[in-house]
């Protein structure tokens, strides 16, 4: 579900760099600008211009970017796996149905009646769990609920990275897209040439302008 939520990022950024217009030259590779090819896939508009260096150098990063990203992804999960069968064992907690704020408040609780009552004190009423089988929860040992606790927060860490890529990847296709823009406008002006001349009859003196194609 994350995965799919980053994915429906990007597009949207895509979407918004880009005017339908310019991505309408998908039709024909051959007519899709060095800019372009670059913001969808880094490195590709600088291998069509003649930089394989550099082009390979985005790839590379790009690549770096994505298993970084579903790497991060997949320990959070594995680890959330973990944590939340190791409450079940310590603290009497049945998975099902439980949200994420839920799992904050077991490592910051040792029971269920600590919660409650305390809630109860700061007249948070609407906060307090139902004191049932489904909800109940009571750690066996204070270590063993700092020890889920500390697991639970590097859960969260590595899934808040993962996100943080989403916005890296964006970055790495704009950078990319500028530079083969540079890189662009640099060849035009290498096939660019003024050579100036001076006739010699009347001492006129002029430049000649050539467009090497």
């Amino acid at each position: 579900m994350f995965c799919i939520y980053q994915a429906k990022t990007f597009l949207v950024l895509l979407l918004l760099f880009f005017p339908s217009k310019a991505l309408s030259q998908l039709d024909n590779e051959k007519s899709i600008d060095p800019i372009i090819k670059s913001f969808l896939m880094p490195g590709w508009g600088q291998r069509e211009l003649g930089y394989k260096d550099r082009s390979k150098l985005y790839n590379y990063v790009e690549v770096g970017i994505i298993i970084t990203m579903f790497s991060s992804l997949k320990f959070s999960n594995e680890m959330k796996r973990n944590y939340i069968a190791y409450a079940s064992e310590h603290a009497g907690i049945i998975e099902d149905g439980k949200d994420h704020e839920f799992w904050v408040d077991i490592g910051n609780y040792t029971s269920i009646n600590d919660y409650n009552s305390e809630h109860l004190r700061n007249r948070e009423s609407e906060d307090l769990y139902p004191e049932n089988d489904k909800w109940t929860w009571n750690w066996d040992s204070s270590n063993n609920r700092k020890y889920f606790e500390k697991k639970r927060i590097q859960s969260d860490k590595l899934k808040l990275f993962s996100s943080f890529t989403v916005g890296a990847l964006f970055l790495n296709h704009f950078i990319s897209s500028i530079d083969a823009l540079y890189l662009k406008r640099l060849s035009d002006q290498k096939n660019l040439s003024v050579k100036p001349y001076i006739q010699n009859s009347d001492l006129t003196i002029g430049c000649k302008i050539e467009l090497n194609l």
